[in-house]
């Protein structure tokens, strides 16, 4: 393949273009523009950055029309079309992309990793419980305590494992 040469404007105006940066209101409003951005950018990093609100809404507050923080919560917890899943970081992605990331949810399951390691049973039939009554997510476990920091990216609830572990 023959490389071609473009100019930095050229570039910077394709960029743009794909980001839907250069549309006024590309994905609609409300939760269904959430997830339909999300769809388009294929995820959305989250981000715990919170200067004048976290990063992660600036993202969507750009694409969307008078984007509400409660249009993201409604697209997650009520209609199932985002997910957070760990990618090459903690993201949104599209539920309809959930297939794709199964399989190595599922490896999990049978990892010996030492992540997993402190996983007791009761943490897994506690998750297990609350799975039977509808999907959850890790801020639903109200019960936990915060485990403090044992590594660089901050501290966990000792559930998020048992859920890694009983969803993945």
């Amino acid at each position: 393949m023959i490389p071609i040469q473009i100019s930095k404007t050229r570039a910077k105006n394709i960029w743009i273009q794909a980001q839907k940066l250069n549309v006024p209101s590309p994905f609609g409003k409300g939760p269904a523009a959430v997830t339909a951005a999300i769809r388009h950018l294929g995820y959305v990093q989250i981000d715990t950055i919170s200067v004048i609100e976290r990063c992660h809404h600036h993202i969507l507050y750009n694409r969307i029309p008078n984007y509400n923080l409660a249009d993201l919560y409604c697209a997650q917890e009520k209609d199932k079309t985002v997910f957070e899943y760990w990618t090459h970081a903690l993201s949104y992605l599209p539920t309809t992309d959930f297939k794709f990331f199964a399989a190595q949810m599922n490896s999990y399951k049978k990892s010996s990793s030492a992540w997993f390691s402190s996983v007791t049973k009761e943490d897994r039939e506690k998750v297990k419980k609350l799975l039977k009554a509808g999907p959850v997510s890790i801020r639903d476990i109200k019960d936990d305590v915060l485990v403090e920091k044992n590594h660089p990216w901050g501290s966990t609830k000792p559930s998020k494992k048992a859920l890694q572990l009983v969803v993945g």
